[in-house]
């Protein structure tokens, strides 16, 4: 009898011990906070076609392929926030805005993510990198992507470009990353545009 009461006020205290820990014996815990890169105002200059362009899914390295933010102290450091979450992961977002992007642009009669019947053009995306960097006094948003625009079922790109830069943010924290990052995106879509104006 003695061992079964001892056992079993181990296990309450271990119980209450993890109460405790994650905050669910009735204290709080701050809520999780979620971010999306926007589609910022841009000019277009491409004549408008009969043309169907699909925007397919990008990908991504894998170390970004989760939901978290990601920010680094040093080239060797990679670490991320627990509660500042990009609201669906980074390479989807990127997809969705692109879109957004080629919707503006006017330039095709249909900008579709599931093409309804066989597109005329594709366009495809890499991100190699979406973070924040910090280092020392500096606080920095790096995007780079690769993006490639060809016609549907051919491998050859009519046009491919890498972009690889860093936007200065105002403070340290997830909603100045997202900002940066949304006008970094902004400055290499406007690029790709005209490019793509250009072969189409």
């Amino acid at each position: 009898m003695r061992i079964f009461k001892a056992n079993r006020f181990l296990a309450v205290a271990a119980l209450l011990s993890v109460f405790a820990l994650t905050g669910c014996g009735g204290g709080s815990t701050e809520p999780s906070r979620y971010y999306t890169i926007s589609a910022e105002s841009i000019s277009t200059s491409g004549a408008s076609s009969d043309t169907r362009v699909h925007v397919k899914k990008f990908t991504i390295d894998p170390a970004y392929q989760r939901t978290n933010i990601v920010y680094r102290e040093s080239p060797y450091d990679f670490m991320f926030y627990n509660r500042d979450l990009w609201a669906t992961r980074p390479e989807q977002i990127l997809t969705q805005v692109a879109s957004e992007y080629l919707i503006k642009s006017n330039m095709f009669k249909s900008v579709d993510l599931k093409p309804m019947g066989k597109p005329d053009f594709e366009l495809l995306g890499n991100v190699d990198a979406i973070e924040e960097i910090d280092e020392g006094d500096s606080q920095e948003a790096h995007l780079a992507v690769q993006l490639t625009f060809r016609k549907a079922g051919e491998e050859t790109p009519l046009w491919e470009k890498r972009y690889d830069e860093r936007q200065s943010m105002n403070k340290r924290d997830a909603h100045s990353a997202a900002e940066a990052l949304s006008k970094l995106y902004a400055k290499y879509m406007q690029d790709a545009l005209e490019n793509i104006a250009k072969v189409k």
